[in-house]
């Protein structure tokens, strides 16, 4: 049995994520102005479109010339359908017990379903059968990454029971690379060879393979020769290319909590569990009530600075000591003008002038914790409120 628990009230919480819809806009735009016009983008809005709301997410990616959005899982996609877009959808992740509930209705409603094994394409073969309507099914191809897919050497044996089952239409065949983000790694080369020679031996099975993607954000980035027919950027998206670019790209979420409390200490007062830190000097303290539970790493405690807005203009500040579950704490320096109720800006777009100091980054909280973006963004919790600028 499951208690519903009642959401928090964001009137009474003060942390917000912030999320610029114009920045998913213009990122998809700066994306596909990097394709040729045969090539189609795919926004990839799992996770709850990486923590940016997944409806929110595919609406600016539609307007930034998308056409097909992705999702891992059938519910996701099953969201997206009944929302009304009209875009082709593509899901890939799900097992026996979810596949018997949603897969029938992922079918019927026109959604794309990859399978990544002969016991995958059962259900799937089993599901159209309950929705009678065709699957469009794209073939995940195993090129090293030991996740989903059918190894290479497999291929004609799927192949051949795909196309045997009159249920089952073979519209894609797709890989994901293991390496892409390191542009100079030899394996992005292996792979493909090895996607393309699967590729080859599943077009003798089934007859031309309408559609091939492979290109994530890094590979779209770095590697056009890779971009196909339908690349499959996520991160990109979302303000923080993988890879070295001078595609222009702009983070879509801010992270902004406020003071709770701000008070005066000696020199040598230590500062958060283990005593990590201890102040070299009188200074004045602040407590910013979000905390690892909210989704900052405790790993990156110590290392990082926020922006604070206090009267007298923005300034940035040292987080020091550890992490806890719900707070932080801030080096406000002794002179600081900083008072309870100032916003605190952990990450994202503060609105600054150019000449004013600026908010750190997503990345730059990744780095302290020895992680990446793509983390920070998802591990924005539930709790926070997310908040859309209009």
């Amino acid at each position: 049995m499951t208690i519903p628990i009642p959401a928090e009230d964001p009137r009474h919480v003060p942390n917000r994520a912030v999320i610029d819809p114009s920045a998913i806009t213009q990122n998809t735009r700066a994306l596909t102005g990097q394709l040729e016009e045969h090539t189609a983008l795919m926004a990839v809005v799992k996770a709850d479109g990486y923590g940016h709301g997944m409806l929110t997410a595919a609406r600016a990616a539609l307007e930034g010339g998308a056409t097909w959005l992705g999702v891992a899982h059938p519910a996701s996609a099953l969201a997206l359908s009944r929302a009304g877009l009209d875009v082709h959808i593509l899901t890939w992740l799900y097992e026996p017990h979810t596949a018997a509930i949603v897969l029938p209705e992922v079918i019927s409603s026109g959604i794309d379903v990859s399978v990544g094994s002969p016991e995958m394409l059962a259900l799937v073969a089993d599901a159209a059968r309950q929705a009678d309507r065709r699957a469009r099914v794209h073939l995940k191809i195993d090129t090293g990454m030991g996740r989903n897919g059918v190894l290479p050497e497999h291929i004609r044996e799927i192949g051949a029971a795909m196309r045997e089952d009159d249920f089952i239409e073979v519209v894609a065949a797709w890989t994901h690379l293991t390496s892409a983000d390191d542009p100079a790694d030899p394996s992005t080369d292996r792979e493909v060879a090895l996607f393309d020679s699967a590729c080859d031996a599943l077009a003798d099975e089934v007859g031309p393979i309408p559609l091939q993607h492979l290109a994530n954000s890094a590979a779209l980035l770095t590697r056009p020769d890779l971009h196909r027919d339908i690349v499959r950027p996520g991160i990109a998206l979302y303000g923080y290319p993988p890879v070295a670019t001078d595609v222009q790209l702009r983070p879509a979420m801010t992270l902004t909590s406020r003071l709770a409390l701000v008070k005066d200490v000696p020199e040598g007062h230590s500062i958060g569990y283990g005593r990590i830190r201890t102040t070299a000097r009188r200074t004045r303290l602040g407590l910013v009530p979000i905390g690892y539970a909210d989704g900052l790493h405790r790993a990156g405690s110590d290392q990082c600075e926020v922006l604070v807005r206090t009267a007298s203009g923005d300034r940035r500040a040292p987080q020091v000591g550890r992490i806890s579950m719900d707070q932080i704490v801030i080096d406000l320096g002794p002179d600081t003008d900083a008072r309870a109720g100032d916003q605190v800006f952990l990450f994202g777009d503060a609105g600054e002038a150019p000449t004013d100091p600026s908010a750190s980054t997503a990345e730059d909280w990744a780095r302290a914790a020895g992680t990446i973006p793509y983390e920070v963004l998802t591990s924005v919790s539930g709790r926070v409120t997310r908040e859309v600028r209009a």
